[in-house]
């Protein structure tokens, strides 16, 4: 007996010793990249040889369509950490600011348990149509689609940064600038227009600049033209692709929110950047920074992008006019982005694409 009650004891003490550092690890903010509560220096990752600086932080508030308007509580949340170039860009060509480590509050995490209290709900459905407006103390802005935040197959890369750290090149002494404040960091963006200084709010809507009725089971669905919009002003009418742009071409898992998996051919079309060039600056900061585009089917089923998340990306990749060879059936028109993880924004029937900012 003594013998059996002895080993309980040394067991016990295993697995208190086993779940004692556990415990104390809970209580620290976890790096959410390598799982740790913080990646030495001195190791491989070239990344992390430079001290982060600590930026003074504040509050941020999250109002609009919401339940509720509550400030966010970073106590309940893990920081994340993105690598950016970060530079901006103007008549004179490429002003390189530096490149960073940031950790921080990713916006996915800060906003995954807020209550939606969706205006257009009645009407549409969807989540495709909602953007988010993040405003600093100097009344600057920055918007995201809520599907760059929370449909992307790379969530986590829009954050407040707290931490700030140079990564510098080994063979070059470098002063890149650090923030005092905390910023928001958009690490998938080509050109750091949307990185603003010291943010204070957040705010939640859906589309209601122009009215699209929903004409659910359309028969045929099908619209033979787009009109490209400027708020009330006709830019262009797009009948056709033109010949002399090149054709790109994407098989995909065709995979919606609802419905899983649809089979599917494919698409080929147009980038929708060439198609839009004549009327469309692709690198004008303040489109790239608190622009927005409403892509609208026939039907009035519609999705918003940012206008940033078109056309100011490092990857290099375009949305795509996809002209269907069924027109019927296929609607003609339809917009396809090769970077979507959800099928669900793929307007088909395409009939507008409505440019405005906030």
């Amino acid at each position: 007996m003594m013998k059996i009650l002895s080993k309980w004891i040394n067991a016990t003490a295993g697995l208190m010793f086993l779940f004692s550092p556990a415990c104390s690890f809970l209580d620290q903010q976890a790096d959410a990249i390598s799982g740790a509560t913080g990646m030495p220096q001195g190791g491989n990752s070239l990344f992390h040889r430079t001290e982060e600086t600590a930026l003074s932080i504040g509050e941020i508030l999250v109002s609009g369509e919401v339940k509720n308007n509550e400030t966010v509580d970073f106590s309940k949340l893990y920081k994340r950490e993105v690598i950016v170039k970060e530079s901006l860009y103007d008549s004179a060509g490429i002003n390189f600011i530096g490149a960073y480590r940031y950790k921080g509050y990713s916006l996915f995490d800060m906003l995954n348990t807020v209550e939606l209290a969706k205006k257009n709900q009645e009407a549409f459905r969807p989540i495709i149509d909602l953007y988010v407006i993040v405003r600093n103390a100097a009344e600057e802005t920055a918007v995201f689609s809520w599907a760059e935040i929370f449909l992307t197959a790379d969530p986590h890369q829009i954050l407040i940064a707290t931490e700030s750290a140079p990564i510098k090149p080994y063979r070059k002494e470098v002063d890149y600038p650090v923030a005092d404040s905390w910023k928001l960091v958009s690490a998938r963006d080509l050109f750091a227009f949307r990185n603003i200084e010291n943010p204070t709010s957040i705010e939640i809507r859906s589309f209601d600049q122009k009215d699209f009725p929903i004409t659910r089971d359309m028969e045929p669905l099908y619209a033979e033209n787009i009109a490209v919009w400027k708020r009330d002003t006709l830019l262009k009418t797009i009948s056709t692709l033109p010949e002399n742009l090149p054709i790109h071409e994407y098989i995909t898992n065709f995979y919606g929110m609802g419905m899983g998996f649809h089979p599917n051919d494919g698409f080929k079309g147009v980038a929708l950047s060439k198609m839009l060039e004549d009327i469309v600056d692709v690198f004008d900061p303040e489109l790239n920074r608190s622009g927005l585009v409403c892509f609208a089917g026939a039907d009035g089923y519609r999705a918003v992008y940012s206008y940033s998340e078109l056309f100011n990306r490092p990857d290099g990749l375009s949305p795509i006019l996809d002209i269907s060879q069924q027109d019927s059936s296929g609607g003609r028109f339809r917009l396809f982005h090769p970077e979507e993880f959800y099928a669900d924004r793929s307007v088909k029937a395409l009939r507008t694409i409505y440019f405005f900012s906030e």
